[in-house]
């Protein structure tokens, strides 16, 4: 059993408490053969067009009887509703993609800032879009990277940007 969590402080007027907890519970094979099935292996690695023979409806999930993979745009989705609490959700992300665009984490930060520029890098996936409406999280990214109007205005829905309650942008002076 592993449980993670992360807390943020937040410098806000209000008091908020905003939690979540990932739980996941993982079997632990009892011996060396469930971990190497050869009989699975060798059926794979003979019929290579297995995959081929599955209908356009079904997905790998569907065959294999795993769980559905959630799409970044789900995600976006998600941490739209999140943001929605105290201001308007989808103009902080847009914002909060725009803002890492213009300025990118460094991956010198460890973990965590590589997941931050994974997830609020839209084109960093290969995933289609679900409608035209998701084509938005790509423009945002544009803007960031290419405009010359800072994200604060490309945005003003949101007042404040949500990067600013755990990041910090650092100019470098060469001398």
């Amino acid at each position: 059993q592993l449980i993670l969590g992360l807390g943020l402080p937040m410098e806000v007027d209000v008091s908020t408490i905003i939690g979540y907890v990932m739980k996941f519970n993982y079997v632990l094979p009892s011996n060396a053969s469930y971990l190497t099935d050869s009989y699975v292996r060798y059926d794979r690695s003979i019929r290579p067009d297995v995959e081929a023979e599955r209908t356009a409806d079904e997905s790998p999930s569907d065959h294999q009887g795993g769980p559905r993979v959630i799409t970044r745009w789900e995600i976006y989705e998600i941490l739209e509703s999140v943001l929605n609490g105290s201001r308007s959700g989808k103009a902080c992300l847009l914002r909060a993609i725009c803002e890492a665009s213009a300025s990118p984490f460094t991956n010198r930060r460890g973990l965590s800032s590589q997941l931050f520029h994974l997830l609020l890098t839209p084109s960093s996936t290969v995933e289609p879009f679900r409608n035209e409406l998701d084509r938005v999280y790509h423009a945002a990214e544009l803007m960031g990277r290419q405009a010359d109007i800072p994200c604060d205005t490309l945005f003003p829905e949101c007042g404040e940007s949500p990067l600013n309650y755990f990041t910090e942008v650092h100019e470098r002076t060469f001398a």
